[in-house]
């Protein structure tokens, strides 16, 4: 610019200069150097980035912000020789700070020359831009490692080739310099080209809109090529797109292996087991691949193992049901003559409650039969007793007759003797001879009177001592009746006990044989559901049968093996085998599934 800014008075001049360089040190890293590359100084910037201060740096060679094997090389000479000469030198440079930390930097080299045109000093000029340099070569890093992974094409707004790798050419057969300068439509299907879509693709695009999908591309030699891909709009300093960088992988064999996989799946849904997928699948879906064919043998050994199980099924089900209509048979043949024993058992136990209650009567009789025996007993008992004090009285009564016929027998002897006497007195004793036959008639009288009273209480004697021997006999055989009597009481006794048991017993029979009945009639109902169950699980087996039928166990003759890359069995060659003329170009499809 001829520094036409800077004419004036050389006062003025170096004012200007002196508030330019203060300027300058605010923004920028400065540091002075000898010729020899020995420093003079450094400002605050320059220090700050490099992690020094002025006293560690001031005096020290250039070499200490480099490595030891650039500093021992030719190439740093060189860079010393030419700044020496004059020359000038601008360039990103990798410098080392304080404790050998990495610092990259943007800056100039520049030699002040004297006015005998030699150089008496370098000043230079820097920028820090470490983390910048990172940041770009952590950019570049990303990009070559996509690059080697992937397929990268470049494109301008309208869809000229710019560039692309290698991987991009490989997958679709051609070399850069048949695509480079031509329009993605050599791509694209022809009869894509001319659909509104593709237009609005590209408008999009240049809009700034971003697209991922999976596209349908064609190759050099025709052949269908499926990619996963998306193309990015890239900006500008102002934000306004400059160009297109898409990124794709080819996944034409994935895509041959979901048809594949897609047929056998269809083959699958109709019930044929025989669509084994042959050949190899790429990447992971390889396990899909044996995991599906894994599957079909477990299904067709599932099915074959179903259709024999469904059979035995069936005939087990059979017998069961004619053994469970049998079963229902003698259950309700069961259930009839359980209820006829419950009906007779009821009667039963009523009968048998009558002849307790009866019994019972008769336990209260025989108590009261008993009684009456041990009373009647104590009366008989009284009455031998009663009969012996009137044996005893007797035979006092016979001790007194004998003693008053005593006394008439003395007394007729004492009359006899007074009739002698008076006999002896002669006229005298004439009356008192007649009182004498008047006391012995009545001696004999009374002996004779006392002999008949003798004589009956005798018999009456006899009477009472057979009269005791009956009575004391009636109350032997009264006490052996009370003993029996009492037995009987006792026999009754238990009898009633005993009848009162079975009575408790053959309720509880009853209540028994009530409950046999009813869980006999709820089996009979079970039997009759478990009749309706197996009927109906007959006819699901039958169910089975039919449904198992519908499997194809075996390979068929409709199926065709083959193994580029991955066959069904039972369909043609999956791979996308279609071609497209390559003189003309293709587009996307209306419904965008083909980007």
């Amino acid at each position: 610019m001829g520094f036409q800014f800077f004419q004036g008075s050389k006062a003025a001049l170096h004012q200007v200069n002196a508030d330019t360089l203060t300027a300058l040190d605010r923004s920028l890293a400065f540091i002075e150097f000898q010729p020899d590359g020995t420093i003079i100084s450094a400002n605050e910037n320059f220090l700050a980035v490099m992690g020094y201060s002025l006293e560690e740096v001031a005096g020290r060679h250039h070499r200490m912000f480099v490595d030891q094997t650039y500093a021992d090389s030719a190439e740093y000479q060189a860079f010393w020789s030419k700044l020496i000469a004059g020359g000038f030198q601008q360039a990103r440079f990798r410098r080392l700070g304080k404790n050998g930390k990495e610092v990259w930097i943007e800056a100039s080299y520049n030699p002040l020359v004297g006015a005998d045109g030699k150089v008496y000093r370098i000043v230079k000029v820097a920028s820090d831009v470490t983390q910048r340099h990172h940041d770009s070569a952590d950019a570049r890093g990303q990009i070559a490692a996509i690059s080697r992974s992937q397929a990268v094409i470049e494109f301008s707004l309208d869809g000229t080739i710019l560039t692309a790798n290698e991987n991009f050419c490989q997958a679709l057969g051609y070399r850069l310099d048949e695509i480079k300068g031509q329009h993605h439509r050599i791509f694209v299907r022809p009869q894509d080209v001319a659909s509104p879509a593709y237009a609005e693709f590209w408008q999009r695009l240049n809009s700034g809109q971003y697209w991922s999908d999976e596209y349908l591309r064609i190759s050099k030699t025709g052949e269908e090529v499926w990619i996963q891909a998306s193309y990015n709009p890239i900006f500008d300093g102002n934000g306004r797109p400059y160009k297109i960088v898409k990124y794709a992988t080819d996944i034409t064999a994935r895509k041959a292996a979901v048809q594949a996989l897609s047929a056998a799946l269809g083959l699958l849904a109709e019930g044929n087991l025989g669509c084994r997928i042959d050949g190899t699948f790429p990447g992971e879906l390889e396990q899909v691949r044996a995991a599906f064919n894994e599957t079909i043998d477990r299904f067709t050994t599932i099915v074959r193992e179903l259709r024999q199980t469904s059979g035995a099924l069936r005939a087990a089900t059979g017998e069961i049901l004619a053994g469970a209509n049998d079963l229902a048979e003698r259950t309700t043949r069961q259930a009839a003559a359980i209820e006829e024993t419950s009906a007779a058992v009821e009667q039963l136990s009523q009968t048998v409650a009558a002849n307790a209650k009866r019994a019972d009567s008769a336990r209260t009789n025989a108590r009261s039969v008993s009684d009456g025996a041990e009373q009647a007993g104590a009366v008989m008992g009284e009455a031998n007793t009663a009969m012996e004090a009137v044996t005893a009285q007797a035979a006092k009564i016979s001790n007194i007759i004998g003693l008053i016929d005593d006394i008439a027998f003395q007394t007729n002897l004492l009359a006899l003797n007074a009739s002698v006497e008076a006999a002896r007195a002669g006229d005298a004793g004439k009356g008192f001879a007649v009182v004498a036959v008047e006391v012995r008639r009545l001696a004999q009288s009374a002996a004779s009177a006392s002999s008949d009273v003798k004589g009956l209480i005798e018999k009456s004697a006899e009477a009472v001592t057979q009269g005791s021997r009956l009575v004391a006999s009636a109350t032997e055989r009264l006490n052996s009746m009370v003993t029996r009597v009492q037995e009987n009481a006792q026999l009754m006794e238990e009898i009633a006990q005993a009848n009162s048991e079975q009575a408790s017993a053959i309720a509880e029979v009853n209540t028994a044989v009530r409950q046999m009945d009813e869980m006999t009639q709820h089996n009979a109902a079970l039997v009759e559901e478990t009749n309706a169950a197996i009927e109906q699980t007959e006819g699901q087996a039958s169910r089975v049968d039919s449904l198992v039928e519908v499997f194809v166990l075996e390979k068929t003759n409709a199926f065709v093996e083959r193994s580029s890359p991955a066959t069904v069995q039972g369909l043609p060659n999956t791979r996308f085998a279609k071609t497209y003329p390559t003189s003309g170009s293709n587009a996307l499809s209306a419904d965008w599934d083909e980007f």
